[in-house]
């Protein structure tokens, strides 16, 4: 291998290796016992009717995910439950879980994404118009905050809560830039979308979460913990790409991002490795031909 071949490949490799780096976020999210968790237990964040503490049924302690071939597993620690919570008659619970698959890019923010978001309705209970729980591509989402006793806008809560942080995300994200500028309410429930049939979507008891090494613990006292979660498979589509996850409650009285975890370093190593290794191998070949010869 010449010179020039030599200086190709190895600018070959320096492209590519750009376009990872271009096509991930200038942040990224933590591995905790293999799953991209987002930690939102580092203080009281989620309000009920007697404010932001313990006995709140409207906290998100922290989620995570791990993706698994095609399969998505997701783990909720909060003080609210899969079915919901009782408030003044209204069974309130969680929205939909969302994933963002443009996010990083620029001009990408919640907004932006509506309409291209995939959406799970995982909550059996809650608001969104189909009855069918489930895996919805092309989505749209709506704020039902209104009609499950929440806050007037995003902006309401977050002077409520104070300094308080989205899982990975600050409150005031720019991802969540418009609904701030606008005073309006986050879309945390499906409005619109297409129900993708091989979903698959099953439930994941805590003994199921332990036993794949989820992280269940509540760095905040509670007086109603609970850890439960489910999976799901992706459409073709979506597989092999990384995502935003964003989950909230019905309320808008708590919410949690978990940024993607980006191709680790080491694997610039390995490419750099590989391609060295080739030249060498090459090299060594040419050199016995002319042994040979």
């Amino acid at each position: 291998m010449n010179k020039s071949v030599l200086s190709k490949v190895f600018s070959a490799i320096a492209i590519s290796l750009g376009a990872i780096a271009t096509s991930l976020p200038a942040q990224a999210g933590t591995i905790v016992n293999g799953w991209n968790y987002a930690r939102d237990d580092y203080s009281y964040d989620g309000s009920g009717s007697g404010g932001f503490n313990a006995d709140s049924r409207w906290d998100i302690y922290g989620m995570g995910y791990k993706v698994v071939g095609n399969d998505v597993y997701v783990g909720i620690n909060s003080s609210n439950s899969l079915y919901g919570v009782n408030s003044n008659n209204t069974n309130v619970g969680f929205g939909s879980l969302f994933l963002d698959f443009n996010y990083g890019n620029a001009g990408n923010n919640f907004s932006t994404a509506q309409g291209s978001l995939l959406g799970v309705r995982f909550a059996p209970n809650n608001d969104f118009g189909a009855n069918t729980v489930g895996v919805y591509t092309g989505v749209t989402g709506q704020s039902v905050a209104s009609s499950n006793n929440g806050y007037s806008s995003y902006n309401a809560y977050r002077n409520s809560a104070g300094n308080s942080t989205a899982g990975d995300l600050a409150a005031n994200d720019s991802y969540f830039a418009p609904y701030i500028n606008n005073g309006s309410s986050l879309p945390l429930e499906i409005a619109t979308g297409n129900l993708f049939a091989g979903g698959n979507l099953s439930y994941l008891t805590q003994s199921d979460l332990a036993a794949i090494g989820f992280p269940s613990t509540i760095y905040q006292a509670s007086a109603n913990p609970n850890t439960f979660g489910f999976k799901f498979t992706l459409p073709s589509q979506y597989q092999g790409q990384q995502f935003l996850a964003t989950l909230g409650f019905e309320c808008s009285n708590d919410l949690v991002s978990v940024r993607p975890v980006p191709v680790p370093p080491a694997i610039a190593g390995i490419f750099l490795a590989g391609a060295f290794g080739g030249w060498r191998a090459a090299r060594r070949k040419k050199q016995l031909k002319v042994v040979a010869a």
